[in-house]
């Protein structure tokens, strides 16, 4: 089972920062999620919520002004990439905007990087699918009551081959069909050392988690 840092290890530091990468990476993480939006300035930006701190959104912010009101400076997705070219990257991509400044920009990262590009915009996923060779997921933050239904525009696009799924809703079940239809599974959203352990038995193949100490990274 691989262990992806949601947003970097940030017990000590910031999240999708640099530094909060750095620490993930120190500690054992094999790889790194993290999150793409657009600022006003059209700077691919790592960062997680729509809005800022003061309530403006992110698109409305240069990567400056958002970086002042956050107090370090908000790295974006290419500096991100040249800082760590050696490991596994989970690209969150945020909206359709940031999907249309990320994807030209990975495609100089396809070949030299390891890269897993997801979203829970399942539209941007498949574009991403279809116009570059890294591999892509579709997030799931409810369980489908048919898998076919989730899956059907996915079948026939031979790198979209990674499900991530919260913790909340994944069972043995829905592995095992998305298993046979030749998928891999990932996970996000355990909070407690149970919820880790249950993961690993469940047998999915990846873990994007903020807890290290519950899988013994530390």
């Amino acid at each position: 089972m691989q262990i992806l840092a949601h947003r970097g290890y940030h017990a000590a530091c910031p999240e999708n920062t640099l530094e909060a990468f750095a620490a993930a990476l120190q500690i054992g993480f094999v790889g790194i999620e993290t999150d793409v939006r657009v600022s006003a300035d059209n700077e691919a930006v790592l960062f997680h919520n729509r809005v800022a701190k003061n309530g403006v959104p992110v698109a409305a912010l240069t990567r400056k002004q958002l970086s002042d009101l956050c107090g370090y400076s908000v790295p974006t997705l290419v500096e991100a990439l040249q800082a760590f070219p050696n490991t596994l990257w989970n690209i969150e991509i945020k909206t359709p905007a940031a999907a249309s400044l990320a994807l030209p920009l990975l495609r100089r990262y396809e070949d030299s990087h390891q890269l897993l590009l997801t979203s829970f915009r399942h539209e941007v996923v498949i574009a991403a699918a279809q116009q570059l060779s890294v591999e892509c997921g579709l997030l799931n933050a409810h369980r489908p009551a048919a898998i076919n239904s989730l899956l059907h525009a996915a079948l026939h696009l031979p790198n979209l081959r990674t499900l991530v799924w919260d913790c909340e809703i994944v069972d043995p079940d829905i592995l095992r069909q998305a298993n046979a239809l030749g998928f891999r599974n990932a996970v996000y959203g355990a909070n407690t050392r149970y919820e880790h352990e249950l993961m690993r038995e469940f047998g999915v193949h990846a873990l994007i988690t903020d807890y290290p100490e519950h899988i013994g990274l530390h």
